[in-house]
């Protein structure tokens, strides 16, 4: 699939490429047969493009055209990017941390004015805040564990 969208993004290189190919891999004793856009947009990997078997120098042999350095690559990166995400989540985890205790002191805050001023509204409030209280417990618990 990335093969296919970095082949759309240089198709018109590509297409002269071919072309090029073609009317040299025709002059060639014998003649080498011709490659199509298809072909070239079937490929799935590098070992199988015959235009890369057929150049001057085969760059086939270099390291970066062996899936085992292109495996470790993708791995490398994949790996590069987990720890770009692990730093995420710290920040992520804080923020929510902070949000939640924020938010607990804020309704505590509310509800002990609301006892002096309104004590009907405070046990309304109280009531409703008892399930969020309990989640944010458990949030807070698993936060914990990260």
């Amino acid at each position: 699939q990335q093969i296919s969208k970095a082949l759309q993004r240089r198709s018109e290189a590509i297409r002269n490429a071919i072309s090029r190919y073609n009317t040299q891999a025709a002059a060639l004793n014998p003649p080498r047969p011709p490659i199509s856009w298809k072909d070239i947009a079937e490929y799935s990997f590098l070992g199988e493009f015959d235009l890369l078997r057929h150049c001057r120098a085969d760059v086939r042999d270099n390291n970066w055209a062996k899936p085992a350095f292109r495996q470790a690559t993708v791995k490398f990166f994949r790996l590069q990017r987990a720890h770009e995400e692990l730093v995420r989540v710290s920040v992520e985890v804080r923020r929510l941390w902070t949000s939640i205790h924020d938010e607990e002191a804020h309704t505590t805050k509310v509800i002990d004015e609301l006892l002096i001023s309104d004590r009907p509204l405070a046990s309304e409030l109280t009531k409703q805040h008892r399930p969020r209280h309990a989640i944010n417990q458990l949030h807070l618990h698993c936060l914990e564990e990260i």
